[in-house]
């Protein structure tokens, strides 16, 4: 089994004030049978992000059928820990008539770069708009988090919710810009809206020329075992992403494998692949969405999972 790249989905064209480019993040969530609703992080031209989505066909993703024209999750107010920006998260079915958004929300302060901490919003017409079910945060400053606590996956497991979050606890100057410092950790929840941090537990950390490791999508397998992908970045500034296995979705193996190489020099990709989200269609598809260059300012591609020959 591998990865096949099929190319680059989309990217904003610029005619929208709060989506002139970028799709950073992108979480891709089935609503029919036929369309696959991917929602991701789009920037104006100050470079804050709001969430918005693409439907593309289920059983040919490049084609796309259609895109949101307002933010399906703008900005938090003035002061509030999500009022300069907001990505991706994840996005979850609770029940018939409620889908979950778990998203990341940035605010400016005066001596570190920005804090970022998990808010919740949910849609109850089907994934077209979310309203904030808090508006504070429901993954807040702790111990392990001090600047960044995001959560990036989130899947029902036996007596609740089992969370994959990124965690930061410094920064690393690099050249003459300042670039935030994190690492992969989990935690159970029982409503996926409470979360304890004294129950964390780390998961991947960061090796060699690595400073930051994070973005963990994980998703369990057919054989009830877990896989992750993660996207680390290295003091040379090289970005990649790798693939991890675990038998209960606690305890963590990393792999060397990297799925998706770097396209061809001066393509959208050719400089970067990152967050890779995986999606298992009800029809029995596998697809990978991920972002390329500069961390998704040139778009979000699609790979499929093909048998070997």
């Amino acid at each position: 089994m591998a990865w096949k790249k099929l190319g680059r989905v989309y990217c904003p064209d610029g005619t929208t004030t709060w989506a002139r480019h970028s799709f950073m993040t992108p979480v891709p969530f089935q609503i029919s049978d036929d369309v696959i609703r991917i929602y991701g992080g789009m920037r104006d031209d100050s470079g804050i992000s709001r969430i918005g989505w693409v439907d593309v066909c289920r059983s040919d993703p490049l084609q796309v059928l259609g895109t949101s024209s307002t933010p399906v999750l703008d900005l938090g107010e003035p002061g509030m820990f999500d009022d300069n920006g907001v990505i991706l998260g994840d996005v979850i079915r609770h029940s018939e008539g409620e889908i979950r958004m778990y998203y990341v929300g940035f605010q400016l302060v005066q001596k570190a770069k920005f804090l970022a901490f998990t808010g919740l919003a949910i849609s109850r017409d089907g994934g077209n708009s979310f309203v904030r079910a808090l508006v504070t945060p429901v993954l807040d400053r702790a111990p392990q988090a001090l600047f960044i606590n995001a959560l990036h996956s989130i899947a029902k497991v036996e007596g609740g919710y089992r969370a994959w979050i990124s965690c930061g606890q410094r920064w690393q100057d690099i050249g003459d810009k300042t670039f935030p410092q994190y690492n992969c950790w989990t935690l159970f929840s029982k409503d996926g809206v409470h979360f304890d941090m004294e129950t964390a537990t780390p998961t991947l950390d960061v090796e060699g020329e690595e400073y930051r490791i994070g973005r963990p999508r994980a998703n369990q397998l057919s054989d009830g075992s877990f896989e992750m992908r993660v996207t680390s970045d290295t003091l040379s500034k090289q970005y990649a992403c790798y693939r991890a296995t675990s038998p209960d979705g606690i305890d963590w193996l990393r792999t060397k494998e990297e799925e998706l190489p770097r396209g061809a020099v001066g393509d959208w990709d050719g400089e970067m692949t990152c967050y890779p989200a995986r999606i298992d269609t009800k029809q029995g598809e596998s697809y990978l969405f991920y972002n390329g260059n500069n961390m998704g300012e040139t778009g979000v591609g699609v790979a499929v999972l093909e048998a070997a020959a």
